[in-house]
């Protein structure tokens, strides 16, 4: 289930998908809003900005200031403005993710995550995007992750697909048909 904050964000992302029209535009706006959906996420900085002592103008000013200094695009200024004045800069982390799977799905990219042990070669990484992205009919970027817990192979998650060939996986299956029995 989706949070009301998850729904807000997704309605600003909507309409500022609608307003950066050209490719190169959004481009910049996913730059932009990665670089402060980094930024918030460092909870320090972000407990200063998000500080209620302050007005929305000292927000909007002190957001001005960051904007300028990674000289972000028009389309970006304007829209973290209206966020300021909303009192919504709270919401930018989960405003940068949507807004970068939305543009990641207008290019015709599929993100998917892979989980494994240890980290894998280039090699082996390029050659399951290959086989993803002719599987699914869409250039598959990959996100990889380690998790000692695995204990071996891998999990790969596309979307809400979640294909586990994990050591762990197969072991925690065989756990619940055993109790099954």
């Amino acid at each position: 289930m989706k949070t009301s904050a998850h729904q807000i964000a997704e309605r600003y992302v909507r309409a500022l998908f609608e307003v950066a029209t050209d490719d190169a535009a959004r481009a910049q706006v996913e730059k932009d809003l990665a670089v402060l959906g980094a930024f918030f996420s460092d909870k320090a900085l972000a407990k200063v900005i998000l500080n209620p002592l302050l007005t929305r103008a000292q927000q909007a000013k002190a957001m001005t200031a960051v904007l300028d200094k990674i000289k972000a695009h028009k389309t970006t200024a304007q829209f973290v403005t209206l966020l300021a004045a909303r009192k919504r800069l709270g919401i930018l982390p989960e405003i940068s993710d949507i807004f970068s799977e939305l543009a990641a799905t207008s290019r015709g990219e599929l993100k998917a995550k892979i989980i494994s042990t240890t980290a894998l070669a280039a090699k082996d990484i390029a050659s399951l995007s290959t086989r993803l992205s002719k599987a699914y009919g869409k250039k598959v970027m990959l996100e990889t992750h380690q998790d000692a817990g695995l204990l071996g192979g891998l999990i790969i998650k596309i979307g809400s697909v979640q294909l586990d060939a994990s050591l762990a996986g197969k072991l925690q299956k065989l756990e619940i048909r055993l109790k099954a029995a």
